[in-house]
């Protein structure tokens, strides 16, 4: 049974194997995820969002606070690959806004200050969580699923998490008509990152914080975990990182699996991420 919503501007589909009426449980996956574009989405205003990047400050809930805990830790890890402060930047080169003004801005994870219950943005920062929602919404969902359901997967946007015994293939990169092989998925989550999913003139969304541009070095980055949370925030942030520094951040992380493929169709993978090629990219 097939299950499909959209949010978030993408597609959120839920696959279950089991002979069973679940309309109700699905409408409450659904709404973990309406409730968490209602309240961060970037395109929605006078949310709660958009009053902290107007304001620079806001009560912080636990929720949110776990999320930006997160955020903060994985920026220091990548050392400043990955950077929820890319708002202004995302807004200039693609997104629209409807106050434009000249006001100077600092793309700088730092500037972001948690203080008891209260988040404030310092320097005229501006937040975008548009990177991890994903991971998020996916978790929570899998976690509701699990209490009911033995075998299932949740697809969100090329976030995939799954519980059954599963063998996956992998889209091409470069065209999501063809596939480069295939993973196996059993129990355990998949993100991957690109530069051809969201597309702006000669940009994409996935933005390099330090020289404020989208990133074309590599094909794609695919990260597994058991968790989404972590698979899909290192797919972000590593995809824009210089492929030997993504190496060397992946390597110290013994609890991440991963492949990157480069510009010339070359592979780099952990040991324990069991990719099987289609040969006939590869001849």
């Amino acid at each position: 049974m097939k299950f499909t919503k959209e949010l978030c501007g993408s597609r959120l589909e839920i696959l279950i194997h089991q002979e069973w009426e679940f309309s109700d449980l699905i409408q409450k996956c659904f709404n973990i995820g309406i409730h968490f574009e209602n309240k961060y989405s970037r395109f929605i205003k006078w949310n709660y969002l958009y009053a902290l990047n107007k304001d620079k400050h806001a009560i912080i809930d636990e929720e949110f606070l776990s999320i930006i805990r997160l955020c903060l830790k994985v920026s220091d890890i990548t050392q400043w690959y990955f950077d929820i402060t890319i708002q202004p930047i995302l807004e200039e080169l693609w997104y629209w806004i409807e106050e434009k003004n000249n006001i100077k801005y600092s793309v700088w994870y730092k500037n972001i200050i948690i203080n008891n219950n209260t988040i404030v943005l310092n320097n005229n920062a501006s937040i975008d969580i548009w990177s991890v929602w994903k991971w998020y919404i996916v978790d929570k969902i899998y976690n509701l699923l699990s209490k009911h359901i033995s075998k299932f997967s949740i697809n969100f946007w090329w976030d995939i998490r799954i519980k059954w015994d599963k063998n996956i293939k992998l889209e091409d990169p470069l065209d999501d008509s063809k596939y480069i092989g295939s993973l196996d998925l059993s129990n355990n989550s998949l993100s991957s990152s690109s530069g051809n999913k969201r597309t702006f003139w000669n940009s994409h969304h996935l933005i390099n914080p330090k020289n404020k541009s989208s990133e074309n070095k590599i094909h794609a980055v695919f990260i597994q975990h058991k968790l989404t949370i972590f698979s899909d925030i290192f797919a972000t942030a590593l995809y824009v990182s210089p492929i030997e520094k993504s190496i060397e951040i992946l390597s110290s992380i013994q609890w991440l699996e991963w492949m990157i493929i480069d510009i010339d169709w070359k592979i780099y993978k952990s040991n324990w991420f069991n990719f099987i090629h289609n040969k006939s990219k590869w001849k």
